[in-house]
């Protein structure tokens, strides 16, 4: 859906370039992060893909087609945009924020308030409560939704996200993340996400960008193998000490080749098997145990183990 092919951006008056030779490709209804150090030039290149930045040099090309192909505006009223501070209008009720690209592209009344009810249920926000209210009485969180809705209004085939749930509380960022990946799985709409949380990244990507000073790709690949085979010193060093953990965040108990617990579960604790790895494990090291009983919904019961944990994380160990 999407693909950078050499993209350099420097800015008029500097020689140092703040995106250098990017080239990589996002996959449709994938969420590709873009995510690294301060000054990397994250937000940058994302911006360049609806060309509120215009690169010095290489192509962006969206369906195989270059961004450059018609204009800006018209070009950026076709991809969602979502961004930390939110930026809905205080003086528009929640309806009329949603409304305002639909409008623009001229839809008729009755489509853009279906359109309004539909993305309201979708965010998880009651369109008969919210639809009239203005921003100021929402908390930071169900703005946040709300901005998620308008940039989902038109039905864009592209989103684009910078840091959207940077500004929410840690207990709500997590809600929300979760959200959105619910929300994901229905709409699956081709995302670029900008970040600089690694362990965000991890969360919501089907594949990572990580970047280093200067806009240089150090590695893109999926989370998994980003954790498993880091590809530099620096791609080591900022996924951080923790990342065999955080392999274990990605995998959940129920996808793991386990023994069936036939007569040795009695007296060992039950784990729900949408439980991921990591939350398993700390449920049987909370228990003092070495191991569990993962239930689903039917009846077959199998037996985690600690050694069964610990083979996940050899491959992430050299």
């Amino acid at each position: 859906m999407i693909e950078f092919k050499n993209v350099s951006k420097t800015y008029p008056g500097s020689t140092k370039p703040v995106v250098d030779g990017l080239s990589f490709e996002v996959l449709d209804g994938e969420i590709c992060v873009l995510v690294g150090p301060s000054g990397c030039g994250k937000t940058t290149s994302m911006r360049m893909i609806n060309r509120l930045i215009e690169p010095s040099s290489g192509q962006i090309l969206i369906d195989g087609e270059p961004n450059t192909a018609m204009s800006g505006t018209k070009l950026r009223r076709k991809i969602g945009y979502a961004i930390q501070q939110i930026g809905l209008f205080p003086h528009r009720t929640i309806a009329d924020n949603i409304a305002i690209v639909p409008q623009l592209l001229d839809w008729d009344k009755s489509r853009i308030k279906s359109r309004i009810e539909e993305l309201l249920e979708l965010v998880g926000l009651e369109p008969g409560q919210y639809r009239g209210r203005y921003p100021a009485e929402l908390s930071g969180g169900q703005q946040q939704r709300v901005g998620v809705a308008r940039a989902l209004a038109a039905d864009p085939p592209i989103m684009l996200m910078d840091e959207p749930f940077g500004a929410v509380d840690p207990i709500n960022r997590s809600r929300l993340q979760d959200e959105f990946l619910r929300i994901q799985q229905e709409i699956r709409k081709t995302i670029v996400f900008v970040t600089h949380d690694i362990d965000e990244a991890i969360k919501m990507g089907d594949r990572i960008a990580i970047l280093k000073e200067g806009g240089v790709l150090a590695q893109y690949d999926t989370p998994e193998e980003i954790l498993t085979n880091p590809a530099s010193n620096f791609v080591n060093d900022f996924v951080g000490k923790d990342r065999i953990l955080k392999r274990l965040s990605l995998l959940r108990v129920g996808d793991m080749d386990l023994d069936p617990a036939n007569g040795n579960g009695e007296g060992l604790p039950t784990l729900s098997d949408r439980l991921t790895v990591r939350d398993a494990l700390s449920e049987l090291m909370g228990a003092g145990v070495g191991r569990g009983v993962v239930q689903g919904d039917g009846d077959e019961r199998r037996l985690l183990t600690m050694e069964s944990i610990e083979a996940l994380t050899k491959g992430a160990r050299a």
